[in-house]
């Protein structure tokens, strides 16, 4: 991205996209009255609950509550962060983006990386023309002998780097590419003589893209039908570090991914380019890859934008039990630093089998029960450290016992401190829970006693049990129909709208979302100014929910027959009865405090206090009673 884009860009952009035409690229929509339903992108569902309104371009799923404009849906559904989301939306509408005043120094950074990007896309266009040229065929022979077609090929945008010494860096270069480019994105590199030399030669390419989709670096598998001569190339090579390519960053396949990944709320991660293609093939298109490198809190906190849980397809050797408990440390890193906590399991590929072998051996169907069934990491760690531990002496359940606590010891949520104590090393041991606990304090490690931390979240004021402590759900029904009507059909209210007040909601959400409404201008202003007052995300959903769900208790506002017509003449009187039925409410609590103030009072000493007092609830009774009335009778 080119410096900070015009926050006027972003507003003009976003009233002028129509958010029925992007979602529809992920889900099919049809009309429902002023807006469009559809299956939710988001949650697995039979009957469509996802409902998005082209006036104000947002949305909401009234089955999984997600909800947002048309950044947000963009945000979700691809995994993007919001500068790239409002990029990526300007890229499908052919909106052009201004971009703030940039210094000198953001300028030439700008610059580079334009230039280097250039140079690595470059590559990859000679490397994609190789491959379908006569000498890419032994390249397309290997990857059909493994079970990969076009598609697949062009899918990942494989390419072949001929086996010769300077084909792509005197291609490149005759083009205009500078030398110094190609060398600093590691694709050339210099010879003995000073000139140049291709760093690939002989092998399949795989291109690594960053999540905004640019190539940034190259991985490349040997051909065993090619000769090397008395050279005797690496199996895998991968590019160098260079200022765009950072392996312990970059995963294999995430753009490829990401809009899966974020359907399955779950990533697949596991350590071969083949690997992911096989398992896209199979169905699993939310697997990506490392670039030869373990598993880093760089990689989590990549797809912890995208996912939650995060499965670990590994060896079960020593190596991949090494490989699991780093990426569990930048987990827990992750966590502390405030990125949010991960599911982390691990998959345990048997002996010399990859996840394509997996595959082949237990099907779509096998392989999507054993992901389903991953191990967590914790039971998973603690499980090698028990599989090689003595058991058959006291010395040696005490040894396991003790480094089976170490790894608990490392988890930081203490309610699954103790389930782990309990059912992996307890029952795993053989010894009772009691002693474990006795072992783990000798050891300084916390199992029985933890600090709560209270969590106050704000709950859709429909909910039976949702934030409002006590408040009867008739209350906050009430509550949310006088709201929906000043949201939706806000022509409809009566004048006694304006005389309520923050008070008059009992339930605190309802509370909140009056007040958004209010601060906003009242009634009748874009929902976009409301959303802008509301005081959370939380507030926000269902601010959206308010404007998109169905009314049953309000007739239709088109009248084209006369039994429609009639339906929305009665439209005012029931948003009128919703609004005075506040009021009316209010009143009765004053009514409440009156009457108990008139038992505090004396009749003799206290005359001119109890006839005041009396006069008082006397007009609360007539205002009430005007309230409640039908509206047009008299009272």
């Amino acid at each position: 991205m080119a410096g900070r884009i015009v926050k006027d860009d972003i507003e003009t952009l976003r009233r002028q996209a129509d958010i029925v035409v992007v979602v529809g690229d992920y889900t099919t929509l049809k009309r429902a009255g002023r807006s469009f339903k559809g299956l939710c992108p988001f949650h697995t569902e039979k009957t469509p609950s996802f409902t998005v309104t082209p006036d104000g371009n947002f949305y909401h799923c009234f089955g999984c509550d997600e909800s947002g404009d048309i950044y947000d849906f963009l945000m979700r559904i691809e995994g993007l962060e919001f500068p790239e989301a409002v990029e990526a939306l300007a890229r499908r509408t052919g909106f052009s983006l201004r971009y703030e005043e940039l210094s000198a120094r953001e300028r030439r950074a700008i610059g580079e990386r334009s230039r280097f990007v250039d140079a690595t896309q470059a590559a990859q266009d000679f490397f994609v023309k190789s491959l379908y040229s006569d000498q890419g065929k032994v390249a397309r022979d290997y990857l059909k002998a493994r079970g990969f077609g076009v598609e697949d090929a062009k899918r990942f945008e494989l390419g072949f780097a001929p086996n010769e010494w300077e084909a792509m860096s005197r291609a490149l270069t005759a083009d205009g590419l500078k030398a110094e480019d190609l060398i600093a994105v590691g694709v050339t590199v210099r010879n003995d003589r000073g000139g140049l030399r291709d760093r690939f030669r002989g092998r399949l390419m795989f291109p690594v893209h960053d999540p905004g989709g640019d190539v940034i670096g190259f991985g490349g598998r040997i051909l065993d039908a090619l000769d090397y001569g008395d050279f005797d190339p690496p199996k895998y090579l991968n590019s160098p570090e260079t200022p765009l390519y950072k392996k312990t960053r970059v995963l294999y396949g995430v753009p490829q991914a990401r809009a899966d990944i974020v359907r399955a709320e779950q990533v697949l991660v596991c350590e071969g380019y083949t690997d992911v293609m096989a398992l896209h093939q199979a169905g699993f298109a939310n697997a990506v890859a490392t670039c030869g490198t373990a598993v880093g809190v760089e990689h989590l906190r990549m797809v912890s934008r995208y996912a939650s849980k995060v499965v670990l397809a590994f060896d079960g050797d020593e190596a991949g039990v090494k490989a699991a408990e780093r990426a569990w440390e930048g987990a827990r890193e992750l966590s502390a630093a405030g990125g949010g906590s991960l599911d982390l399991r691990v998959l345990v590929l048997p002996d010399k089998t990859d996840p394509a072998d997996l595959v082949r051996e237990v099907g779509a169907e096998g392989l999507r029960h054993a992901v389903d069934h991953a191990t967590p990491v914790v039971p998973f760690v603690i499980g090698h450290r028990l599989a090689d531990a003595d058991m058959s002496s006291e010395g040696g359940r005490t040894a396991a016992l003790r480094a089976a606590l170490e790894v608990v010891g490392r988890e930081p949520d203490p309610d699954l401190r103790r389930e782990w104590a309990r059912t992996e090393v307890a029952d795993r041991v053989g010894v009772a829970y009691d002693f474990v606990a006795a072992t783990a304090r000798r050891m300084n490690i916390e199992l029985d006693r933890h600090q709560g931390v209270a969590v106050t979240t704000i709950r859709d004021p429909d909910r039976r049990g949702g934030a409002g402590g006590g408040i009867d759900h008739s209350v906050a029904q009430r509550e949310r129909d006088a709201l929906r009507v000043a949201i939706q059909r806000p022509e409809l209210l009566p004048e006694e709208w304006f005389e309520l007040e923050e008070s008059d909601f009992q339930h605190p959400v309802a509370r909140t979302l009056f007040v958004a409404l209010r601060d906003a201008g009242g009634p009748g202003v874009d929902l976009d100014a409301v959303l802008e007052q509301a005081a959370d995300d939380a507030a926000r959903g269902i601010l959206r929910r308010l404007a998109l769900e169905d009314d049953p208790g309000m007739p239709a506002i088109d009248v084209t027959t006369e039994s429609t017509r009639r339906e929305a003449d009665v439209a005012p009187l029931v948003a009128a009865e919703r609004v005075r039925r506040l009021l009316a409410e209010r009143i009765a609590r004053q009514e409440e405090r009156l009457r108990a103030r008139l038992g505090e009072l004396h009749h003799v000493n206290d005359a001119d206090e109890l006839l005041r007092v009396q006069r008082e609830l006397l007009a609360l009774q007539q205002r009430r009673r005007t309230l409640r009335a039908p509206a047009g009778d008299p009272v």
